[in-house]
């Protein structure tokens, strides 16, 4: 009996793989901001299915009319790691010889798990974005064991939000926000505008507490370039002189280079975009999704008491260029001066 089973052993099928009907996607809208690299992983559940398993995206349509598109087998050049960003790098041009070009879909699907990948380099001019409601598609997913097809899948993007916080905007129109008195009345309005942290700051003519509030803070891209500049306005519009914020160690406010200090701006020569990578580092917030910035200073208070004061910032900058950021204090001045 042995013997006749080894001598039919050649003709065993090979064991099949197992694909579970169960298996799929636990996430199946995605709603991604272009002009930025956003992942979606571990977003299938393989429900004990054997690996690996293959992937691919079929039967992509527009999510309105339902006609056929191949918008999303768009390939385009886009920036990617060779080497792991760590924040510590000394220049422009180390960090840049951490990074190369590849040529990517621009929704691109992990073959073997499934992963959806946005590239920054998606604009507005590639995809459509809300409100036109996207596109739906469809996923194959297959081992040796069959194949099962994931159907009405939507990718509904956001058209591009060069920074963060984007408050000051609409997400859809990508114009500026207003706030109205009365619904329907929109003859007055208010604009709305993204506001730092403030702490212990005085108003020079007030004499009262300078609250976040009433300081604005401005995003303005004046060029194509690699910086990024930083400005103060008091109540009167009149630039600031950045040294007024004495205890600020300029060359520790961001991950930026060259520091050009002047009585009207601090500008730094930076690589986007900002933060490079959602990686925590000195420089940024405590899960790295955001720059952190704080400008402080001293002052001498009533009694010789020393007033340490600041102005804290989080923020997030996706598209490369020359940007200013100004600190507008439109309710009052802050009092450098001592008592």
């Amino acid at each position: 009996m042995l013997v006749g089973l080894a001598a039919c052993k050649k003709w065993l099928p090979e064991q099949l793989q197992y694909l579970s009907p169960g298996a799929g996607y636990t996430q199946r809208t995605f709603t991604p901001v272009l002009g930025r690299t956003t992942v979606y992983s571990q977003i299938f559940n393989i429900d004990n299915s054997s690996t690996p398993i293959n992937f691919k995206i079929t039967n992509v349509r527009y999510r309105l009319s339902k006609k056929p598109t191949n918008d999303l087998d768009k390939v385009i050049p886009v920036q990617v790691w060779k080497q792991a960003y760590t924040g510590d790098e000394k220049s422009l041009a180390e960090i840049e010889a951490k990074r190369t070009t590849e040529d990517h879909p621009i929704w691109e699907i992990r073959p073997e798990s499934g992963d959806f990948i946005l590239w920054a380099a998606a604009d507005s001019s590639m995809l459509k974005q809300q409100p036109d409601s996207g596109y739906v598609f469809d996923v194959e997913a297959s081992n040796s064991g069959g194949t099962n097809t994931y159907k009405d899948l939507i990718l509904d993007p956001y058209r591009e939000q060069p920074y963060a916080p984007y408050n000051d905007h609409d997400p859809y129109t990508g114009e500026p926000m207003k706030t109205y008195p009365k619904p329907g009345d929109s003859s007055i309005f208010n604009y709305v505008y993204n506001h730092p942290i403030v702490s212990n700051i005085t108003g020079d003519s007030t004499d009262l507490p300078v609250i976040g509030d009433s300081v604005r803070v401005l995003f303005h891209k004046t060029g194509n370039g690699n910086t990024i500049t930083f400005k103060f306005l008091d109540k009167d519009s009149v630039l600031i002189d950045p040294a007024s914020f004495n205890r600020t160690i300029w060359d520790s406010v961001l991950h930026g280079f060259n520091v050009k200090l002047s009585k009207q701006y601090v500008r730094y020569d930076v690589a986007y975009p900002i933060p490079l990578t959602h990686f925590p580092t000195r420089w940024t917030t405590s899960d790295g999704s955001e720059a952190h910035v704080r400008f402080n200073y001293d002052r001498k208070g009533f009694g010789g008491l020393t007033l340490t004061s600041y102005v804290d910032f989080s923020f997030a900058i996706y598209q490369k260029g020359d940007w200013e950021v100004l600190f507008y204090f439109h309710s009052d001045t802050p009092r450098f001066r001592d008592e």
